[in-house]
């Protein structure tokens, strides 16, 4: 059966970048489909060596380059053919892939797909390190491991270091590739994403949809890997940015400073210092944030009084328990039109029951729900659905 050959279209960022974020956005678009992780760059790399030693081996009269071609072109047929199929079932036009893990196989996915166009995601650097920091209390993303064992009396100097070497390699690969690259900043997408996007598409070829930022997290996405707060999120927040200066400044080591500022000066970032002068003592609202009943009595009414209207089929009664030296409890009642918030215990549908110390860090931001869950630090009772307990996370949270 004949396909229609799409052109691929790879996202390649450092991780904690915002690509699960950017992913999401290119997914709405009516012409791309965007999946989780798929790892495209490792599988070329398989496919090949598989190709090179069994079919290759079979083309009598080929020299050893041939050989090798053949076996590039071969994977390049097996994949193209796979993903053209989920475009075609998505109905769609093009393909994007998002994997951070192929930035180490840059070499293979420009061999093996010579028409790609490629979207250069960037974030700065202290902003990538305290997320990835913030992960890191929890577990280590693989990509992580190498850099913590070279520094593993500094987390915060193996986090900028991550951060050093993969954006330093996908500069010089936009440099080299600069016909087929577009750079995108994540600061840029959440503060003005309308102006920063719609050049995007038309690199992609295609055309700006202008209710397309409404419809991102309204729209259902194909599960997978990725930053489980993303998929919480009803909105594309912007109170991420500049959050950095929690990391204190004396970790960085002075080895790196002026590898990082050089970077951020390429990049049109302010350099180390002047960030941390800039955003110091911003972006925070610590009276909010560290008292548990503001959390739960405004900062939790006030999402749902203006996120219910999107989750009209989350219904029933709700206790949140937090648990402290005395544990508190609240009852959200999601039985009517209009959700409430109030004090006390009642015979619920379902119970959570969380420490304060996680309400805080997910009201900051510092940690998302989907992977407390994974951890167990959120205790269920009840009706154990994934569906609800997903909108009702994306009610509170964003």
């Amino acid at each position: 059966m004949n396909h229609t050959i799409h052109t691929p279209v790879f996202i390649l960022s450092c991780e904690r970048s915002g690509s699960t974020m950017l992913r999401y956005i290119l997914d709405t678009h009516s012409k791309v489909t965007c999946p989780s992780h798929l790892y495209l760059g490792n599988l070329c790399e398989s496919l090949n060596r598989m190709l090179t030693g069994t079919l290759a081996q079979t083309q009598i009269g080929l020299d050893e380059a041939a050989k090798k071609q053949f076996a590039v072109s071969e994977t390049a047929k097996i994949i193209r053919s796979f993903m053209d199929r989920y475009v075609e079932a998505k109905n769609k036009q093009l393909w994007c892939e998002k994997t951070p893990m192929n930035l180490d196989y840059l070499a293979q996915l420009d061999v093996h797909f010579p028409d790609a166009r490629y979207i250069c995601l960037y974030r700065q650097c202290m902003d990538v390190v305290r997320s990835s920091i913030n992960l890191s209390k929890y577990r280590f993303l693989p990509e992580h491991v190498p850099y913590v064992h070279r520094n593993p009396e500094n987390i915060i100097a193996a986090m900028a270091e991550n951060w050093l070497d993969k954006t330093g390699r996908l500069l010089e690969f936009e440099a080299t590739h600069q016909e087929r690259c577009f750079r995108l900043k994540y600061e840029s997408v959440v503060m003005q994403p309308e102006a920063t996007l719609a050049p995007l598409f038309r690199f992609l070829g295609l055309e700006w949809e202008d209710d397309l930022m409404e419809r991102v997290f309204e729209t259902a996405h194909d599960s997978g890997e990725g930053d489980g707060r993303a998929a919480l999120s009803s909105r594309i927040r912007q109170d991420s940015v500049g959050n950095g200066t929690d990391v204190p400044r004396a970790g960085i080591p002075s080895k790196f400073t002026a590898q990082i500022d050089g970077l951020l000066g390429k990049l049109g970032y302010p350099c180390l210092d002047d960030y941390y002068a800039k955003n110091t003592g911003t972006n925070r609202d610590a009276a909010d944030n560290n008292d548990i009943a503001g959390i739960v009595e405004r900062r939790f009414a006030k999402a749902v009084t203006q996120n219910r209207r999107r989750y009209p089929r989350l219904k029933g009664l709700w206790n949140i328990i937090v648990t402290s030296d005395a544990d508190r409890i609240w009852l959200i009642d999601l039985s009517g039109e209009d959700g409430l918030i109030k004090k006390g215990e009642c015979n619920a549908d379902t119970t959570l029951r969380f420490s304060a110390a996680l309400l805080v860090d997910l009201a900051n931001g510092t940690r998302d729900a989907a992977e407390a869950f994974a951890q167990g630090e959120i205790e269920i009772e009840g009706v154990d659905d994934a569906a609800s307990l997903m909108d009702l996370g994306r009610l509170l949270f964003s």
